[in-house]
């Protein structure tokens, strides 16, 4: 079986692991020396889980010799790069191997931001004015010449908006290249220089492009929404697809294929981050490997019906029908968003239950956090690599996704205690003010009728009414005409997360008509009290109903899914 090496299959890229075997070819990974970082270790660990078998590594020698001997000995018939790390040395291998790549002298326009713009310079298309500086004095020069009174300063080689600062001030960039200089970059080593460029201001998008033989395809168009941070910081928000093209963007895909012919791809993916100003599209920066925030081929395929490392293998092994594919109309058969959890700042996280909350969404793909029920520091947001977890959204119907995502960043903005929970949010021992739920006084004045679930500490005894407690309500079948969660010393003793699951699958029991009655008596324990319990009721998707009087105090919801058919 020929072999088929990745140099770095993290994130994204694992998913060439797969679509390498599904070809009949045999993966070989390759760890770079560089890249040993604590954050990569991470990331391959959590990249390797999802293998269904462990293909074999080798680690890149000390000596590239030694390395490339190594590679050799295997006869591999492709050679990629599945991350950033990978870039230079999978472009070496490739061309020192005579196999098709791209030529190991464009490595410095491939992988550093200021030899990519000034690329696009030579080739006579827009760039942004910016200046390798070694201190700060280089970098203030820059800017009065240009007369700049901002600018972006950021590392020559980074990714996730590592290490960037968006400065207001020529005082804010006299303190991001001190702050930078003292840094080290994504590779590990000390940054000794760093870039000073024009601002730009307009709305950023990804152009992902795959090339073969020097012929160039747009793949996929998404589009970010990012937050500036008052220390000059630039964090993610959320990134969408673009699912039908909009007025600028068949020019922004026409620049990026010319951004591919400036800095010499020939072969492979490159995950371009452009801006369209009032002026036009203008690059960021290119990444020549696949997208990152490690998205499944699965979640890709079912928007896109394919996805880039799929794509890539074939202008490698398959280039007629890379050629044949040219002329496909892009049409994304389904919207998807990733919303990135944005930590307003550190924090000790004793529970996370933005995997309850996340479960209920209709446009839930997949869960990207941690789940651990020991506490653990997170620090405030500053980069792509310092979120508080991903989301990942898709549904056929592109409203039902913006419906989701507007929930989670008012969660987000306002209940942030139901996507990382300190252990602080509510009631941990039982309010001796508090009255006990007087159910049958609930059911009487709620007028509720047919099939009435009563969920509380202990069982009640009401003549046509079914009791239950935490430790039966499993039992319970759905269909339910009226749902009364009551629970109130149990929410005491159990985790945010055992809380939130109890009432979703309480209100899981409601027929399509039905109500759910949450008592103060039992909202009064919950994270953001009456407040929080209506939330719950809107993030499983009930409507809100307003206070039968006065005198009412209970959170009431109705089930209003699939009523059209009844």
């Amino acid at each position: 079986m020929r072999n088929i090496v990745i140099v770095e299959a993290v994130s994204t890229g694992y998913n060439f692991v797969e679509d390498v075997i599904k070809r009949g070819y045999n993966p070989v990974l390759v760890e770079v020396k560089d890249d040993t970082g604590e954050d990569t270790g991470e990331l391959r660990r959590s990249s390797y889980a999802l293998f269904k078998q462990m293909p074999r590594v080798i680690k890149e020698n000390e000596s590239y010799e030694r390395t490339l001997s190594d590679i050799k000995a295997l006869d591999p018939v492709v050679v990629v790069a599945g991350s950033e790390s990978g870039v230079p040395l999978a472009t070496r291998l490739a061309e020192d191997l005579g196999l098709p790549g791209n030529p190991a002298a464009n490595i410095p326009q491939m992988t550093r931001k200021d030899c990519m713009h000034e690329a696009l310079k030579k080739a006579g298309i827009r760039y942004i004015k910016g200046r390798k500086v070694k201190n700060v004095a280089e970098a203030l020069e820059f800017c009065r010449e240009n007369k700049f009174t901002d600018a972006v300063v950021k590392p020559l080689q980074s990714a996730g908006s590592q290490g960037l600062f968006l400065c207001n001030s020529l005082s804010d960039v006299e303190n991001a290249v001190n702050e930078l200089l003292s840094m080290i970059d994504i590779f590990g080593r000390p940054i000794t220089e760093v870039l000073v460029q024009e601002r730009i201001r307009g709305t950023e998008y990804i152009v992902n492009t795959v090339s073969c033989q020097g012929i160039h395809k747009m793949n996929s168009v998404l589009r970010y929404k990012k937050q500036t941070t008052p220390e000059g910081g630039y964090i993610y928000d959320y990134i969408e697809t673009i699912t039908r093209l909009e007025s600028g963007h068949s020019e922004m895909i026409q620049y990026a294929l010319k951004v591919a012919d400036a800095i010499g791809i020939k072969y492979g993916m490159v995950h371009g981050e452009y801006v369209i100003d009032k002026t036009g599209p203008v690059l960021i920066e290119v990444n020549c490997r696949p997208m990152g925030c490690s998205m499944t081929a699965e979640f890709l395929d079912s928007i896109y019906g394919q996805h880039e490392t799929d794509t890539t293998l074939d202008c490698y092994l398959n280039p007629e029908k890379f050629m044949a594919s040219l002329n496909k109309p892009y049409r994304p058969k389904r919207k998807g968003v990733l919303k990135l959890i944005i930590v307003p700042g550190e924090r000790e996280v004793e529970d996370t239950p933005i995997w309850e909350i996340g479960s209920q969404l209709r446009s839930i793909y997949k869960i990207a956090a941690d789940k651990g029920s020991t506490a653990r520091i997170y620090h405030k947001t500053r980069d792509l690599e310092s979120n508080g977890g991903i989301l990942y959204l898709v549904h056929d119907n592109e409203h039902v996704v913006q419906e989701d995502l507007k929930l989670l960043k008012e969660i987000e903005h306002r209940y942030f205690q139901y996507i990382l929970n300190e252990g602080m949010s509510r009631r941990w021992f039982p309010d001796p003010k508090m009255p006990k739920n007087d159910y049958s006084k609930i059911i009487e004045n709620n007028k509720c009728y047919g099939g009435i679930l009563v969920l509380s500490d202990e069982k009640v005894d009401i003549n046509g009414v079914k009791s239950v407690t935490p430790d039966t309500y499993k039992e319970a079948q759905k269909g339910y005409d009226f749902v009364i969660v009551g629970c109130q010393d149990y929410l005491t003793t159990i985790s945010e997360t055992k809380c939130l699951k109890i009432i979703f699958d309480a209100i899981s029991l409601l027929r399509p008509g039905g109500k759910v009655i949450i008592p103060k008596g039992t909202w009064h324990y919950l994270s953001y009290g009456r407040q929080g319990a209506e939330l719950l009721l809107r993030i499983t998707g009930l409507v809100i109903e307003p206070p039968r009087s006065v005198d009412s105090d209970e959170v009431i919801g109705t089930n209003e899914d699939n009523l059209s058919s009844f």
